[in-house]
């Protein structure tokens, strides 16, 4: 913070004249309006009250004033992030620099007399009561058709509830019940979520680096995830029980049916060859191929023929009605889709409080 200048003390002088001080002091009351007026929480113009009043008298003298005023000021102007614990040796007058001392002497002695309390440990009984209160939250959210829901559609509910809690403590739960970090979680999981941030919430509860085993072991349970890209095993829900014989070359029947052709032309091709083979003389045979190895060819081409063709009629016979696997992945798109909407409206409601704390910070400035 820069220092007091000359004419700051006056336009505090000027302030403090104005509230028509008796005895050289003014009243909380009297001080009341300016305090009001600086948009301050309460806490914050508490801990500004607290410093300012030097000698404990619940007044205000102009040295005391000018405190008070330099500290509501550079709060306001974001001149600093927080208001000091302590003055700082520039604010301090030097008439009242004796009780500065003594007072913060007596608040050291005052700590070291009062014990350390340890954050109470998380709480992991779930009563029957506390279960009905987290069902009626996670009913509250906004899920997948698959049963799961998302950190941000969680915390938009959660937020309005537990007003205690950090962005960071949101996130260390999250990931303490989330260990495998999947994209979305389902009921128990969440439940379990919601549980410890209301223990820390209302009791400042300790979080845990782990879980319980019993408790990991529900949280590690696998769910589906919406990555196409996904090596997963089942992506998309099974349409039936019945096995199913697939092509493992990947070609539709039409691919087959075409090679098959191709196979055909070649052996018409072979056999030509081989007859032109046997009708030329002697003399030109040294430059031609083998009728042997056209033989052996002949056979490679035909054993190729017949499997393809088997292949044809295995995957006739096997075949599905595509619609179901339309169907599934019309289902898996429509939730992934959700899970845009989700973060889009959660991405959304982050810029409205950007815009409304720019909003708060012009008109300080103003």
């Amino acid at each position: 913070m820069p220092k007091l200048e000359q004419f700051e003390i006056k336009k505090y002088w000027q302030i403090f004249s104005g509230l028509k001080p008796v005895e050289n002091k003014v009243t909380h009351d009297q001080v009341l309006p300016i305090l009001y007026n600086s948009k301050l929480d309460s806490s914050i113009l508490n801990k500004i009250w607290f410093l300012a009043d030097i000698d404990d008298d619940d007044n205000l003298d102009f040295e005391e004033f000018v405190i008070c005023m330099r500290l509501i000021f550079d709060m306001v102007n974001k001149n600093i992030e927080k208001v000091p614990d302590e003055l700082p040796e520039w604010l301090i007058p030097g008439s009242k620099a004796k009780l500065v001392k003594e007072r913060m002497k007596m608040k050291q002695q005052e700590n070291a007399d009062i014990p350390k309390k340890e954050p109470p440990k998380m709480d992991w009984y779930m009563s029957p009561e506390d279960k009905t209160l987290y069902e009626d939250l996670w009913n509250s959210c906004t899920k997948f058709t698959d049963g799961t829901a998302t950190f941000p559609a969680l915390t938009i509910v959660l937020k309005s509830k537990f007003f205690n809690i950090g962005t960071s403590d949101f996130s260390k739960i999250w990931e303490l019940i989330n260990p495998k970090n999947l994209a979305s979680i389902d009921k128990d999981p969440a439940l379990l979520f919601i549980h410890c941030l209301r223990q820390r919430n209302d009791v400042n509860a300790a979080i845990p680096k782990e879980l319980p085993p019993a408790l990991a072991n529900i949280c590690n349970k696998q769910t589906i995830k919406y990555d196409l890209d996904s090596n997963q095993p089942n992506l998309t829900r099974p349409t039936t029980t019945a096995p199913i014989t697939t092509n493992t070359d990947n070609e539709s029947p039409s691919t087959s049916d075409a090679e098959i052709k191709r196979l055909e032309n070649k052996l018409k091709e072979l056999d030509t060859k081989s007859e032109a083979k046997r009708n030329q003389p002697v003399a030109s045979s040294t430059s031609s191929i083998d009728p042997e190895r056209l033989n052996v060819v002949r056979e490679q081409f035909e054993g190729l023929l017949d499997y393809l063709r088997q292949q044809t009629l295995n995957n006739a016979s096997n075949a599905q009605p595509p619609s179901a696997d339309i169907r599934v992945i019309t289902e898996d798109l429509d939730s992934i889709e959700q899970q845009v909407k989700v973060l889009e409206n959660y991405l959304t409601k982050k810029k409205d409080e950007l815009q409304s704390l720019k909003q708060e910070i012009q008109s300080h400035s103003n």
